[in-house]
């Protein structure tokens, strides 16, 4: 008897010709997926990272106070408010507290949200202090809260002036008495009154408002803008 016949060249080539295009289509199907994940994901972690450091800088700065009750021998205690167009420092009540073994916090703390550098790339960098000092723009534990950022932009809302400024400064006058007695206080704010001078520092207060502009940069090059206004509940220093 005769064997089967086998398949003939042309056959073969037909075949793997068919096999070639069908690879072909599911890789190329295959490929535009992965690329429209990558895509998805790379525009996803954008917003996120924007949105995620948008709340955590408005909830600290609605979190932000001054006081005029200020020791005689701890003068560097002293409260501050110190914005600037590309980063903030100010003093706060949002320190979350943790019971630890000889290490006495509270909920006051100084934070500063400033630019910076890793690995060659902007990043935006949030310092916190548990500590009020003298030198609140050193030390601290150090986080980046966003990367891949472009720019970050401040803006403070003077109420006197109905418009928006670069910059706001607000610390305590070094000459001004601290007073812990209220007949004393009374008799000081009196005679400030009658030689016309003003009882309460103007400038030793909160914007009533923070606008925040952060835009961030992904690996292709594209923007994304985050903005927000964050009002300060806090505004006038507490004198207790």
């Amino acid at each position: 008897m005769r064997s089967p016949r086998g398949m003939t060249l042309l056959e073969v080539m037909v075949t793997v010709a068919i096999l070639a295009m069908t690879t072909a289509l599911v890789y190329g199907s295959l490929s535009i997926t992965l690329s429209s994940q990558a895509n998805v994901r790379r525009v996803t972690d954008r917003y996120h990272a924007g949105r995620v450091a948008l709340m955590k800088i408005s909830h600290d700065l609605t979190c932000a106070f001054l006081s005029k009750h200020v020791s005689v021998l701890e003068k560097n205690r002293e409260t501050l408010f110190i914005g600037k167009s590309d980063e903030v420092t100010f003093t706060y009540l949002g320190h979350y507290t943790f019971e630890v073994k000889d290490e006495p916090t509270s909920d006051q703390g100084v934070v500063t949200y400033e630019l910076g550098y890793k690995d060659g790339q902007k990043v935006l960098l949030r310092r916190e202090k548990t500590v009020i000092d003298d030198q609140p723009d050193k030390g601290g534990v150090e986080e980046v809260l966003a990367e891949g950022v472009k720019d970050i932009e401040f803006e403070y809302y003077d109420e006197e002036q109905e418009d928006w400024t670069d910059d706001w400064k607000a610390e305590m006058n070094d000459m001004d008495p601290v007073i812990t007695d209220k007949t004393l206080e009374k008799q000081v704010n009196t005679a400030k009154v009658l030689s016309g001078q003003a009882v309460d520092d103007p400038e030793f207060m909160l914007p009533k408002r923070v606008r925040i502009k952060l835009i961030l940069e992904d690996s292709e090059g594209e923007e994304y803008t985050f903005q927000t206004e964050t009002y300060l509940p806090l505004r006038y220093p507490f004198n207790w």
